[in-house]
């Protein structure tokens, strides 16, 4: 009779251990929404999306039939509508974005106690016997247009640390707002734009007019402006022209000019180091704007006519 009972308690031991565990589900990895490379003069509206794996079990007493509800949280500076993407620099300016629950991007997750608390709701089923279940749950991200005219040309991360996995049990399809469900796993969501070097240059004509032969020295100017990605630093490079000798022609005519980066015009600007002008850019909404000082030499030989050449304009960044 005693080995008996002590039998009998060990059974109760066992069957009672199961029926205390809660319904439990948790988000595997440390999902990234990643908007890849964007041009900062073509901005934004890029959609992205992240798909993450998710797991759940239960005690034996425990509903097979339950909703979990993902949410994400603000991001590093408390944002969320909208969230923001900040350089790695840590300089200005931020980048707005958003975590949304499904493709139709006009439902924006958050998480209770945020400025929106909406979750996506994903439907657990373990019946039965059966005490697991898996699958996956997808956040869609949308970066949008336009961009700040000072962005910076650099990479950009939200890092939304303490996103909550709730469980609401007995029943699929219940609502994922309000604070629904128990907290049952937090995780990290990173979301990242990468903002590259990018340069737009646009050039006036240089042109010296009409002159009275013989030819006596002329000076000119023209402007560059170049606009690039903020923090991008440029150089900007004038070539020989199209005899590559800095000639200016009238068929079989020819007339010498020179370019210059300084209005005493003993600064040649050429195309090879030392000769190049640089810059460094404020983004794209802002124009550098670069003069050129030209000169034609004196020529008591020169015939009359009209004389041009092309100058290429090259920027390095």
């Amino acid at each position: 009779m005693k080995t008996s009972g002590l039998l009998l308690c060990s059974l109760a031991l066992l069957l009672a251990r199961p029926g205390h565990a809660a319904v439990e589900c948790a988000l595997q990895g440390s999902p990234t929404l990643d908007f890849g490379t964007v041009d900062p003069f073509t901005g934004g509206n890029v959609p992205t999306q992240v798909t993450i794996n998710w797991s759940c079990s239960r005690g034996f007493f425990e509903s097979n039939q339950n909703t979990m509800c993902v949410h994400v949280n603000t991001d590093g500076s408390g944002g969320m509508l909208p969230r923001r993407l900040l350089a790695t620099s840590g300089q200005p300016p931020s980048l707005p974005f958003n975590v949304y629950d499904s493709a139709a991007r006009s439902t924006v997750v958050g998480q209770p106690g945020g400025a929106t608390n909406t979750g996506v709701g994903v439907n657990v089923s373990m019946p039965f016997f059966t005490f697991n279940d898996s699958g996956t749950v997808t956040l869609y991200g949308l970066f949008p247009a336009p961009l700040p005219g000072t962005t910076r040309a650099e990479l950009h991360q939200a890092i939304m640390t303490g996103s909550q996995v709730r469980v609401r049990t007995g029943g699929f399809n219940q609502s994922c707002s309000a604070g629904a469900g128990s907290v049952t796993d937090t995780y990290t969501l990173t979301a990242q734009v990468n903002i590259p070097d990018q340069c737009q240059v646009t050039a006036t004509d240089l042109d010296f007019g009409t002159r009275n032969t013989p030819l006596t020295q002329a000076d000119s100017t023209s402007s560059i402006t170049v606009r690039c990605s903020n923090s991008t630093d440029f150089e900007i490079g004038l070539n020989g022209g199209l005899t590559g000798t800095r000639q200016m022609t009238n068929g079989s005519y020819l007339m010498d000019y020179e370019l210059y980066q300084n209005a005493g015009r003993n600064v040649v600007w050429g195309n090879v180091p030392g000769e190049r002008q640089a810059g460094t850019g404020l983004g794209p909404g802002s124009g550098l704007n670069f003069t050129v000082y030209g000169r034609v030499f004196a020529d008591p030989t020169a015939e009359a006519g009209s004389y041009a050449d092309t100058v290429t304009v090259e920027v390095t960044f």
